[in-house]
C-alpha cells in the first residue's frame, strides 16, 4: 500500500471511531490537545500524524492502536497474529491473566 493510501486508510478509521463515539472534531481537540484542523487533515488522509497523535486519538476513542494499524500488516503476519488472538478470545479473564503471567515469566528469563 502506498503512502497516500495508508494515510487515507488511517484517516478513514479515525473518522469512523470518532463518529461511533458521537464526538465532533472540536470535542476531540479539547480531549487530546490537538488542533481541530490537524484532526481534519488526518481524517482526510492529508496527514498521518505522529505516534503521540496516534496514542492521543486512540485514548480519546477508547481503542488500541492495533485496530488502526492491523490492516497495514502483511498477510502472513496477520494470519500469525490472528491464530493466537482467536484462541485467547476463548479464554476466561482468569486464564488470560495466567497466560500473560506465563509470557512475562519467559520474557524475564
Amino acid at each position: 500500500m502506498d503512502k497516500s493510501k495508508i494515510n487515507e486508510h488511517i484517516g478513514k478509521l479515525f473518522q469512523e471511531y470518532r463518529q461511533k463515539n458521537n464526538l465532533t472534531q472540536n470535542q476531540v481537540a479539547e480531549m487530546t490537545g490537538l488542533e481541530p484542523r490537524h484532526i481534519s487533515q488526518i481524517e482526510r488522509g492529508f496527514s498521518k500524524g505522529s505516534i503521540d497523535t496516534l496514542i492521543k486519538l486512540c485514548n480519546a476513542y477508547k481503542i488500541t492502536p492495533d485496530i488502526i494499524l492491523y490492516d497495514l500488516l502483511d498477510d502472513d503476519v496477520k494470519n500469525y497474529v490472528s491464530i493466537y488472538d482467536e484462541k485467547l478470545k476463548k479464554l476466561s479473564k482468569r486464564d488470560k491473566e495466567a497466560v500473560l503471567n506465563l509470557i512475562d515469566f519467559f520474557l524475564k528469563k
